[in-house]
């Protein structure tokens, strides 16, 4: 925590919007999961600056592309930050939606809501299936939390919809109509989900 809130100022410092996805974001929303990563959501366009960034904090970039860079702390003392790059509107658009939430142990920081998480996890199925397994169970426990009613209040509801139009673009509209019906059967509950 205490090294994702030196990261979060000096992003905030240089204003590069910036966002938890993975297991951070998951724990927000009510599932604790253990991780040795930090991931983040953030513009591609800074680039530039968040390597400066994590190189003045002690990090070093071991793998980038065009949609992440993965940073790792000398002899991992400090953990490994993963950083996704948006270069879309609609990638934007997920960091807007953000909220920031104030958590005892993680401090103040921005998260994706749930149906933008669900979304990322379809494309990363979409451009990497070899994690499919992982990435629909984590698909799976963002659902069981909304089914549940688990899931914090200051998150918006599913957009069902939205979660739709990305699967069917990412090619993975049977996936994801086989993962609500698996979680929610005939009886979806509308206050789960924006109409």
């Amino acid at each position: 925590p205490k090294v994702l809130q030196i990261i979060a100022d000096n992003l905030k410092e240089e204003n590069i919007p910036h966002s938890l996805i993975g297991a951070f974001a998951l724990s927000l929303y009510g599932l604790p999961k253990f991780t040795a990563d930090i991931d983040l959501l953030t513009e591609g366009r800074f680039w530039p600056a968040i390597s400066k960034i994590m190189e003045r904090l002690g990090y070093k970039c071991f793998q980038k592309t065009k949609s992440f860079a993965q940073f790792d702390s000398e002899l991992g003392a400090y953990g490994r930050v993963d950083f996704m790059f948006v270069n879309s509107p609609e990638g934007r658009d997920i960091l807007k939606r953000s909220i920031v939430i104030k958590d005892e142990l993680l401090g103040d920081n921005p998260v994706i809501q749930p149906t933008d998480y669900i979304i990322l996890k379809l494309m990363a199925i979409a451009n990497n299936p070899e994690r499919c397994s992982k990435d629909e169970g984590d698909i799976l426990d963002v659902l069981n939390l909304y089914r549940e009613g688990l899931i914090p209040g200051i998150f918006k509801k599913l957009d069902k919809k939205l979660i739709f139009i990305f699967a069917d673009r990412f090619g993975q509209m049977e996936r994801i109509e086989s993962l609500f019906d698996k979680m929610f059967g005939n009886a979806s509950n509308p206050e789960m989900f924006e109409l």
